[in-house]
């Protein structure tokens, strides 16, 4: 299967929500990626969908902001419940041109993006074979660990640390024109991320509903009310965001650390 048929099985042209689909990974996914999913890790995702919580009503969507390929396992067990995953994904695994280059010959990274888009690519045909309705309710696919440089970021390090902005989701007035009035959060931290908070902010002022699900806890999820942050606060997360992060190729995030000289 070559790159463009992934990409058509992850984002079908006659799908409500595919123009929502991040194309960078999918540019890399004619790449050697043999890698398979732990079956102890797809069994353990698998029994951490309790269906009791899940909306029956295609007036939710959900937020899956996940580490690493737990979020496509995830998408793919909501997927068998009838909603649509949709990857948001915009880090580079490695450099353009290193999509050639042997898995352990590649420069280091700072996030590990790589086993997220193996398993993409492993799971398309089981995405293919579940079979969603076009109008399917979203389920917006997040790395939790986008932000989190798990080795410095010197020089000669692929520095693909990433965040999500506004514009990578539908407006409020489009989930509302395709009945979407409430938003379910599912993640591991207690507090919402920065970049997704401004996201929900937007979406929370136009009327649509914010709820944080805890991944793992067998509570429903709660009514949450995003607050907007401080003057202060606010610049200091763009000017954190334009200094640390690095841009690359696709307009995607990921680009080699430079020598101080």
């Amino acid at each position: 299967m070559n790159k463009e048929e992934v990409h058509r099985f992850w984002a079908p042209p006659e799908a409500v929500w595919s123009r929502w689909v991040k194309p960078v990974l999918f540019a890399f996914a004619d790449s050697a990626l043999e890698t398979p999913a732990a079956q102890s890790q797809r069994l353990q995702t698998a029994a951490r969908v309790q269906p009791d919580w899940l909306p029956s009503s295609g007036s939710y969507a959900l937020i899956v902001d996940l580490p690493g390929e737990e979020g496509v396992l995830y998408g793919l067990e909501l997927a068998r419940r009838g909603y649509r995953p949709i990857p948001l994904y915009n880090a580079l695994p490695f450099p353009l041109n290193e999509k050639l280059t042997p898995p352990q010959a590649r420069s280091r990274t700072t996030v590990e993006v790589t086993p997220i888009l193996a398993a993409i690519c492993r799971e398309t045909v089981t995405l293919e074979q579940i079979r969603l309705s076009p109008a399917a309710p979203p389920a917006f696919l997040l790395d939790a660990d986008r932000r989190i440089a798990r080795i410095d970021p010197e020089p000669g390090v692929f520095d693909n640390r990433s965040v999500s902005f506004e514009t990578d989701f539908p407006s409020a007035d489009f989930l509302l024109a395709h009945a979407i009035g409430s938003v379910i959060v599912l993640q591991k931290e207690p507090d919402i991320a920065g970049d997704l908070a401004q996201t929900l902010l937007s979406w929370q002022r136009s009327g649509v509903s914010i709820f944080l699900k805890r991944f793992g806890n067998v509570t429903s999820p709660r009514s949450v009310v995003v607050q907007q942050p401080s003057f202060l606060r606010r610049m200091w997360y763009r000017i954190s965001v334009a200094l640390s992060l690095r841009r690359g190729e696709l307009g995607a995030f990921g680009s080699i650390v430079p020598s101080a000289g």
